[in-house]
């Protein structure tokens, strides 16, 4: 039997600028063509997007077993990460129903489709550095001078004082991480935002993945919420890292696994020196001077 062809997402407004880095190409926001429905979650790196997309996979598709990898069936669209445009592209239109996919880039980067639902999560900025430094030392292809891979001190200075250049923007910086949430949370760019934090997630999974049901308007069961739940414990997806890593299984980390950092908030407190916390609250007076803004960013809702 055959089924009707799906219905495309109409553009309400394009892109309202690029951005390009070693892995980010703009170029390929063309393998993906938008259904109604369709879901994009929209973070900064390592802010919880793996998380939220298989959440939100599984949601979708109304189970924890999954026919394929969570990268394959959800893919970060416009990233160039060896797997082919055209590869990606027919990934996803094999798929039918609502599809999940991923970026990296603030919504200022991508067109507004009506219809689909656009997922944002942050992460304590500091965090952040962290688990970027242990992401970039496990990524093969990383250069041995990668800002990342130097000596804490120093790593952190340039992710503190760098500006954000949208031409460099797969070089992570303090000041690229606030503008992502000012170009795709404080811009009003994206009708019906679901935002979420990591910390927030972190201290109530089971309310966070019904909240991210409501948010990408999925009629979940009690019993698909508490089996979502269980499958996306920190744990259980280590345990199935190279099922949900991005490319997992194809060698471009030195481990699947450690992919899965730690799972937790505040791995910054008492590793950073009095001057660079200093540096840090300077950086982010400058960068987000609202206090209502820079706590969200930094706690959540809940802290």
């Amino acid at each position: 039997m055959s089924h009707p062809a799906p219905v495309l997402a109409p553009v309400i407004a394009p892109p309202a600028r690029a951005f390009r880095g070693e892995l980010t190409d703009p170029d390929r926001w063309a393998v993906w063509q938008p259904r109604a429905g369709d879901i994009l979650v929209c973070t900064p790196p390592k802010a919880g997007t793996t998380w939220s997309q298989t959440i939100l996979t599984m949601l979708a598709l109304g189970t924890t077993d999954l026919p394929d990898k969570v990268p394959v069936l959800s893919p970060w669209v416009d990233a160039d990460l060896g797997v082919s445009a055209e590869d990606v592209a027919a990934a996803l239109d094999r798929q039918e129903g609502r599809r999940v996919v991923k970026t990296h880039t603030p919504a200022t980067g991508f067109p507004v489709w009506e219809g689909v639902r656009v997922i944002a999560v942050y992460r304590h900025p500091l965090d952040i550095l962290f688990s970027v430094r242990k992401a970039v030392a496990n990524r093969i292809s990383a250069s041995p001078d990668h800002p990342m891979k130097l000596p804490l001190e120093a790593s952190a200075r340039v992710f503190l004082e760098s500006p954000a250049r949208f031409d460099d923007f797969d070089t992570d910086t303090l000041a690229l991480i606030v503008a992502h949430y000012l170009e795709t949370v404080q811009s009003g760019r994206v009708p019906g935002l679901g935002l979420f934090h990591y910390a927030d997630m972190l201290r109530d999974g089971r309310g966070t993945v019904r909240r991210m049901a409501e948010a990408a308007g999925i009629d979940a069961s009690e019993a698909l919420i508490d089996a979502v739940t269980a499958a996306t414990e920190f744990g259980a997806m280590k345990q199935k890292a190279a099922d949900y890593a991005p490319v997992g299984g194809t060698g471009f980390w030195h481990s699947d696994a450690a992919f899965f950092d730690s799972g937790t908030s505040d791995k910054w407190a008492g590793q950073l020196s009095e001057e660079l916390l200093a540096l840090y609250d300077r950086r982010m007076a400058e960068l987000l001077p609202d206090p209502e803004q820079r706590r969200w960013l930094e706690v959540g809702s809940g802290g």
